[in-house]
């Protein structure tokens, strides 16, 4: 059985102008719509592209597939409600960030998937967004801190992902962060070729 970390909040992160945004586990009190909004907003960069990855268009119902096939967590902004009685009442969060993590028994068909994916020893992360106005101000990288931080928790070696082999300025982002190619994939739900990359934990 998976290993369930706490829902208290991971990490903080000033931006200037915006304030405290609290990186944690999606909650069921969470929006899936609101979810969904994000993960178009934040990939129609990749649209613009000619690329079309699920998370650009996908249904908030897909949306909720998807994340209860693991663990995920969102970054959000916390504004109080202007004429709010309560202090509840006032609190209202706004997903900024997500990201999903899943661990090796992922629970693809041995057929189904990169062969990489269904190593016993190799996690990965996908549904990876930020709010197209605040990226490049820290929060994806606090985002993939969280789930590189997880899959050593579960003591595996590999974190791998997936992503679109034509988007040239994410692959070189993830090549920053120690990731290295794998072998290419074809997921038969995009229009494109995707990378398999991965990254030691050792």
């Amino acid at each position: 059985m998976t290993a369930q970390p706490g829902d208290s909040v991971t990490r903080t992160l000033d931006i200037p102008g915006l304030g405290s945004v609290t990186l944690r586990r999606l909650r069921p009190t969470d929006s899936i719509e609101q979810l969904t909004d994000l993960l178009h907003r934040a990939y129609a960069k990749q649209v613009a592209m000619g690329l079309h990855a699920l998370a650009s268009h996908q249904s908030p119902e897909v949306t909720r597939r998807r994340v209860s096939r693991g663990e995920c967590f969102v970054a959000v902004v916390t504004s109080d409600t202007p004429g709010a009685q309560s202090s509840a009442a006032a609190a209202t969060d706004r997903l900024v960030g997500t990201i999903m993590f899943q661990e090796p028994s992922w629970g693809g068909a041995p057929t189904s998937g990169p062969r990489w994916f269904h190593r016993p020893d190799v996690c990965n992360f996908s549904q990876f967004a930020v709010e197209p106005t605040l990226q490049g101000k820290g929060l994806g990288v606090l985002l993939l801190d969280v789930v590189e931080r997880r899959a050593r928790e579960l003591n595996l070696r590999e974190i791998a992902l997936s992503t679109a082999e034509r988007d040239t300025d994410l692959v070189n982002f993830y090549r920053r962060r120690g990731y290295r190619d794998i072998e290419t994939f074809d997921w038969g739900v995009t229009n494109y070729t995707s990378l398999i990359m991965s990254k030691s934990l050792a």
